[in-house]
Formats: structure tokens, C-alpha cells, sequence
């Protein structure tokens, strides 16, 4: 059998790619089925005695381990190393062994979309391709493929033990560094079978049978394992290398179990179907292996994970269940308007001080920052951060898998909620914005003889509010984005709150203790370790809408933001500035400007937010079309209960009084 390297030798196997790719494309142009192009193009014996004899040389000839450990799996280095490292391989690719089966891959499938059409022939077409071609197996092949099964499997389960007893991992899971790890417990199982495979010529099947089922109860319990960190997330908190880890844990176990089940069945259909697998898994890797798109949504993934899930258990607070919630959530709505029409007057005399522009957005900021903190310590609410805040408590109702069998009805009913719930926090945050702001200029013209905001800064003001003359919709959208960013920082924070335990590090602290005492410094703990998320979300918040005009300002952009709460305690100091006295049409555009701010904050900052919970949890689009169905339907039949808690009770158990869900 002469060698694949031969460059004399006509490549069989690379002409029948080109023939099905180029087929593939002609299917799509037609946009006629491509499912049955396997038992279309071979159909010549001689053909298909060739193209196995092909691949036989491809097989002996190559070195495995390479492909079946790496390829789809990464090598973890870290997120900006990673991606600096395929973007250099993007405009010089690594030379990489020919003696290599992932080589010999690349040079095959060497199209960026061949994943396309491998993915698109049905995993049947495939068994019966191979099943086809392969009549007899040479068995000198068949001990080579299995001693490189052997090695790989090896290599898979060091590389799983190795990442198992991570200071990250070990610090999460009781016991896992010592011998009952199920981590090293699996290496030691695995290096003994594969020890008894090559050596021992008596390693009956029977035996063989055992020690592999024993390999698959290793294998579940380091699952177990796994489950156990993501599950208990709340308790100790995530970290983005951890995650990391914990995503390659998982791949190598699935690579492992893949990689047993191969090498132990005795099934021919099933073993097609495990290289089908295979095929597609490796050809995908392979095409995306450079790819800063796949890189980038893979971590967003994790990073969204990290940190949205920990907004769930926030979010719960901004969603009434019933009457008394509903009118609780107005009260604290009102609560936090009447800081906002203080912030918006201390922000304009800010204005009128004329500070240098890296003053005035600091100062800006501060006046953001600061209000926005006594607003969440005060127990108030600024109703656009509820979006943000409950959007992962949305996608936690999805049907995760299969796991959530009725997650249509809950879901409904929670959307309902919320945006009832919205609807009253912005009437209540609108409402007292206005009659605060205009009240406080009426007591400053009072005390000093002038309005806070002068007849010009009055008009800017007022103009600032006009949707059909003015950025104000595309600045309310910039607000949104900011608003849902302040629920990641918020996020990202509770959990690091968790992770670095930072409540037992300031009990246990020797010199707080001295300074505060154990009980005081006690609450103290416990209150950081509820509110420090929230505030720092609320600080991080009001730092990006106070610096955003003087950034826009340095960059000659016209930069700014628009909020729906600050909008309303801006036209009221306009309307004291001049004099109440305002036409009609003002009056108007004014209140038509200030209810578009509200709507573009809230879709803006719920819809990002929602995309990044959705994401972190591999959500399917049919889910969320089938929700947005249900909720149009219970909006026609029962727009009421979006507005306002309903009278009556539902019949069931249900924890929400809704409309029926069921049409």
C-alpha cells in the first residue's frame, strides 16, 4: 500500500469531497433536497474499493491523538491569549506535522463551510456510506486504529484528572484532591484498562466488559461533580476561569465516553454512527478553529452565565405578584422619583458653575452616582433598571432542555407581571419627577430671587424632550444600553462578592473587629453581601450616564443621554425656569418625548438583556417565539392584566392571579 504522502499518488478521496461540495452547492442554488447525494455519486464498486483503500492509507499512515484530543476541545490559555492567538493564525497559519491525522483532515475539508454540507447529509446517509465502502477491514488496520484509540483515550482522561484537581475546582468540591476524587479515580481506571488491552493477551471480554462499565461509573460521578459546581453557584460563586474549566472537564468527558463506547461495541451500526458523530464534530472544529466569531460568542457565553444568573435572585424584587406588590412597587417608584428631581436640579447648577469638561463629568457623575446608591439603600426603585435586573429570571423559566415542562403558562405569567410591574414604576417615577423638580425651583426662586435653570437653559431643555427635532430617541437608547450594563456590573460583583468570600474575610478582619466590634461588623458583612452588587451597578451606572456628553464632547460626537425619570424632572425645572408659561403644543411634544424616552430605555435595556440571558442558557428561537405568541394572545384577550392586577384570583394553585394562560 503506498503512502498518502506520495505526491505521485491521484487523490481519490480529495476529488470525491470537491464532487459532493460542489454537488452541495448545486442542491442549494435548486434548493432541492440534499440528503441522498451519498448514494448518488459511488456508484461503481471499483470507485468505492478505491476511495476505502484511500482511506485506509490515510488511517495507518497518521498519528490520531492530535485530532481526538484537541480538535473542538482548546488548549484554554485564556481569552485575550486565544483570540491574539487566532487572529496571528488567521494571516500565518502553524505548519503543522504530516504525519498527523488532524494535518491530513485540514488539507481534506480545507473549505471554511464544508461543516455545512457534512452536517446537512442525515447521520443515516452517513452509517450507510461507511457501512458501503468499508466491507473488509485489513487487521493490521484494525490493531493500529485501536492502539491510537488507546492513546487517546489516555491522554483524555491525564488531561481530565489534571484539570479535576485545579486549585479553582478543588476549592469548590469537598474531598476532590484526595484519593476518593472521582478525577483521579477515573485516570487510574483508564490507564489500567488501557494497560490490560496492550499487554495482557488473556483480557477476556468479560473482564474487559467490566472494567469498562466501571470507566462509565467514574465517569458519572465526575459529572456529578460538575453538576454539583453549577448548581451550587449561589453558595460560592463562579469565576470566569472556572467556567472555562469546567466547559473542557465537560469535553473531555464527552470525548472520553465517546472514544470508550467505539472501542467497546461490538455493533457495526453503532460504531458508524459514533465516527458519524465524530466526523461533524471535527469537521465543524476544524473549519472554526480560527474563527474570533466562534471564539467570542463562546465566552460571551460563559461570561453571560457568570454573571446574569446572579441578577435573578435581585430581579425577583422588582416583580409584584399581586395588589399590595403592585402599589408597594408605585410607593417605592415614587420614592425614587423624588431623589431624581433632586439630582436633576443639583445637576443643573452644576451646569451653571462652567467647570472644565473633565470636572463637569466628574462631578456629573458623582451626582448620578451617588443618588442612584442612596436610591437602592433607601429601598427605592428607578424603574428602567428593572429590565435589566429580571431579564435572567425570564430565560430561568425557559424550558432549559425539557426540564421545564409547563415553562409557556410560567413564563406568560411572569412577563405579564413584569411588565405590569414596569408600567407602575414608570408612572410612579414619571409622575413624581415633574411636581419635585418644579416645586424645589419654586423654593430656590423663592430663596434667591432666580430660577435654577434660566429661560435659555429652559428652552434647551424643553427642546431636549422633542422627538421629531432632537436626538432624544437614539440618546434614550444609549441609556438603555447603559442601564442593562449596570445589571451585568451588578451581576458580575454579587457573584465576586461570593466567590473571594469577602463577608467571612471582614468578619474574621482583626483590625474592623477592634474598630466596629464582631456584631456590628457583623451586619455590616450581611448587608455588603446582599447590597454590594446593586451598588456597584448603581455607581457604575451613574458614572457612564454622567461622562457620556463630555466623552461625545472630546470626540466632536454628539453623545448624550436621555432618561425617562431625569426627562420629567427636567421639563418640570423647565416649566418653573420659565415662568409656567409654555404653549399647548409644548405641553405636548413634551409629554409625547418623555414617553418615548420611557419605552426606548425599557426595550432597549430589556432587550439586550433578555439576548444575553437567552444566550448564557443556549435558549431556542422557537421557545421565544412561541412565548411572544402566547403573550400577544393574552394581550388581546386580556390586555387589562398588563396594566393592572386583576380583581379576581385564578381557580388553580397558581402562584399569580393572571388571565388563563391555556387559549
Amino acid at each position: 500500500m503506498s503512502s498518502v504522502l506520495d505526491s505521485n499518488r491521484i487523490n481519490y478521496l480529495g476529488k470525491f469531497i470537491e464532487l459532493i461540495r460542489s454537488s452541495f452547492q448545486v442542491k442549494a442554488s435548486e434548493s432541492k433536497p440534499f440528503s441522498e447525494i451519498l448514494t448518488t455519486i459511488l456508484m461503481d464498486r471499483r470507485e468505492k474499493d478505491l476511495l476505502a483503500e484511500q482511506i485506509y492509507s490515510v488511517l495507518i499512515s497518521t498519528k490520531f491523538v492530535s485530532l481526538l484530543t484537541e480538535s473542538e476541545i482548546g488548549a484554554n490559555r485564556g481569552f485575550f491569549s486565544d483570540a491574539f492567538a487566532r487572529l496571528g493564525f488567521k494571516f500565518l497559519p502553524p505548519v503543522h506535522e504530516e504525519t498527523e491525522l488532524r494535518t491530513q483532515f485540514d488539507n481534506l475539508f480545507d473549505h471554511k463551510k464544508d461543516y455545512i454540507w457534512v452536517q446537512a447529509i442525515p447521520d443515516e446517509n452517513w452509517c450507510n456510506f461507511f457501512a458501503d465502502i468499508f466491507k473488509e477491514n485489513s487487521p493490521t488496520l484494525i490493531q493500529y486504529i485501536e492502539k491510537e484509540l488507546l492513546n487517546s483515550i489516555l491522554v483524555l482522561a491525564q488531561r481530565a484528572a489534571n484539570l479535576g484537581i485545579e486549585p479553582e475546582v478543588v476549592s469548590k468540591i469537598p474531598r476532590v484532591d484526595d484519593l476518593d476524587s472521582p478525577f483521579l479515580g477515573l485516570n487510574r481506571e483508564v490507564m489500567m484498562y488501557v494497560e490490560k488491552t496492550l499487554n495482557q493477551f488473556d483480557y477476556k471480554n468479560e473482564d474487559r466488559a467490566n472494567d469498562y462499565k466501571h470507566i462509565l461509573v467514574m465517569i458519572n460521578q465526575c459529572k456529578t461533580q460538575v453538576t454539583y459546581i453549577y448548581k451550587h453557584k449561589d453558595l460560592f460563586g463562579i469565576s470566569l476561569q472556572l467556567t472555562a474549566i469546567i466547559r473542557q472537564l465537560e469535553q473531555y468527558l464527552k470525548r472520553l465516553t465517546q472514544l470508550l463506547d467505539l472501542l467497546q461495541t461490538n455493533e457495526k451500526s453503532r460504531q458508524w454512527l459514533i465516527i458519524t458523530q465524530l466526523l461533524k464534530e471535527f469537521v465543524y472544529a476544524e473549519n472554526t478553529k480560527y474563527s474570533l466569531r466562534k471564539h467570542f460568542s463562546i465566552n460571551l457565553q460563559l461570561l453571560t452565565f457568570k454573571v446574569i444568573e446572579n441578577t435573578s435572585k435581585t430581579g425577583q424584587h422588582y416583580i409584584s405578584s399581586d395588589r399590595a406588590g403592585y402599589w408597594k412597587l408605585f410607593r417605592r417608584a415614587l420614592g425614587g422619583g423624588v431623589i431624581v428631581g433632586l439630582l436633576c436640579c443639583n445637576k443643573t447648577r452644576l451646569y451653571f458653575q462652567h467647570l472644565p469638561i473633565f470636572w463637569e463629568a466628574f462631578f456629573y457623575s458623582m451626582n448620578y452616582s451617588l443618588g442612584f446608591m442612596l436610591i437602592h439603600i433607601l429601598g427605592f426603585t428607578i424603574a428602567t433598571k428593572q429590565p435589566a435586573m429580571t431579564a435572567s429570571t425570564i430565560a430561568a423559566n425557559l424550558s432549559n432542555n425539557g426540564e421545564n415542562p409547563n415553562w409557556l403558562e410560567t413564563t406568560t405569567q411572569l412577563l405579564i407581571r413584569l411588565i405590569r410591574s414596569q408600567f407602575i414604576s414608570l408612572v410612579g417615577n414619571a409622575a413624581i419627577a415633574f411636581p419635585v423638580a418644579y416645586g424645589l425651583d419654586r423654593i430656590y426662586y423663592y430663596v434667591y430671587g432666580y430660577h435654577i435653570a434660566d429661560a435659555a437653559k429652559a428652552i434647551k431643555l424643553i427642546g431636549e424632550l422633542n422627538v421629531w427635532e432632537s436626538l432624544a430617541i437614539p440618546h434614550a437608547a444609549i441609556a438603555g444600553v447603559y442601564l442593562m450594563v449596570s445589571g451585568l456590573i451588578s451581576g458580575y460583583y454579587e457573584n465576586k462578592w461570593i466567590y473571594d468570600k469577602y463577608t467571612l474575610r471582614i468578619k474574621s478582619h482583626p483590625g474592623l473587629i477592634r474598630f466596629f466590634g464582631q456584631e456590628k461588623l457583623n451586619r455590616i458583612a450581611l448587608y455588603l453581601e446582599h447590597n454590594f452588587g446593586a451598588l456597584a451597578g448603581n455607581f457604575a451606572l451613574g458614572f457612564f450616564l454622567g461622562a457620556t456628553s463630555a466623552v461625545g464632547f472630546t470626540l466632536g460626537i454628539p453623545l448624550d443621554i436621555r432618561h425617562i425619570t431625569f426627562a420629567s424632572g427636567n421639563f418640570g425645572l423647565a416649566f418653573a425656569g420659565l415662568h409656567s408659561q409654555i404653549s399647548t403644543d409644548l405641553w405636548i411634544n413634551s409629554i409625547i418625548g418623555i414617553s418615548c424616552i420611557g419605552i426606548m430605555n425599557v426595550l432597549v435595556s430589556f432587550g439586550l438583556s433578555i439576548a444575553f440571558a437567552l444566550k448564557s442558557r443556549n435558549a431556542k428561537f422557537g421557545e421565544v417565539k412561541s412565548l411572544l405568541g402566547n403573550l400577544s394572545w393574552q394581550f388581546f384577550h386580556h390586555g387589562s392584566a398588563f396594566f393592572f392586577p386583576v380583581k379576581e384570583p385564578a381557580a388553580s394553585n397558581e402562584e399569580l392571579p393572571e388571565a388563563f394562560v391555556n387559549r
